[in-house]
């Protein structure tokens, strides 16, 4: 679970650097590494509220 969230700060720093690539350069490149460690956060997301749903039906049950 700790792993998770270190992707996902790792991918949040990748954003921020990818978008400050884009505004020194004007390179598309930038917009298209922004573009996939945007989903990879948004899968690693929906991979987090999973197993916290599924925590939470264990409980539950």
């Amino acid at each position: 679970m700790l792993a998770l969230r270190l992707f996902l700060a790792l991918i949040g720093i990748l954003l921020v650097i990818s978008l400050l690539g884009y505004a020194i350069n004007r390179d598309p490149r930038w917009l298209r590494l922004a573009g996939l460690g945007f989903k990879g956060g948004v899968a690693l997301v929906v991979l987090l509220m999973l197993i916290y749903v599924t925590e939470r039906l264990i409980l539950v049950l």
